[in-house]
């Protein structure tokens, strides 16, 4: 049995990571620099719409980027692990260009999380300094159907990958 060696990242999942996090730890620095100008209560839960479902303390501004920053963790954990060629019982190994999808598709969404995420915390921000919203209704349809399409892509390309094998 051949012994595969680990498929490198393409580049431009590492500028792309860069790129994010630069922007994720920017829009977190300008929370905290504005953190004193919030009100005690700010709005935590709303609806796509511009309702307002519940308010909590000024402190839950940070649940969203937590969240974002375990979920990008985790894919990025995924993401490495998919670089590693792995046995698989009665099957034969995946080959380079199977493990740089699974790759690339977890580049991409955990990319594409957590700029959304970010994007919510601005928004997020935004209301709680008694501004209108940045985030509208369809922002976050968009989103979703844009998250599908990455993941429905990595799925069909992995597909056709292990046919082609």
């Amino acid at each position: 049995m051949q012994h595969q060696q680990k498929t490198p990242t393409p580049r431009f999942c590492h500028q792309l990571t860069i790129i994010v996090a630069i922007i994720f730890f920017a829009s977190i620095t300008a929370t905290l620099i504005q953190y004193h100008k919030l009100p005690v209560t700010i709005p935590v839960v709303q609806s796509f719409t511009s309702d307002h479902a519940q308010l909590g303390p000024k402190m839950a501004i940070f649940y969203l980027p937590v969240v974002a920053l375990m979920l990008f963790l985790l894919l990025h954990y995924l993401e490495i692990k998919a670089a590693y060629p792995v046995l698989r019982r009665n099957k034969p190994p995946l080959s380079h260009k199977q493990r740089q999808n699974g790759i690339i598709t977890f580049c991409l969404m955990k990319n594409s999380i957590l700029l959304y995420f970010t994007y919510s915390l601005l928004n997020d921000l935004t209301i709680a300094l008694g501004h209108d919203r940045i985030l509208q209704q369809w922002h976050a349809y968009l989103f979703l159907l844009f998250l599908c399409g990455i993941f429905s892509l990595g799925i069909v390309r992995g597909f056709l990958l292990e046919k082609r094998q």
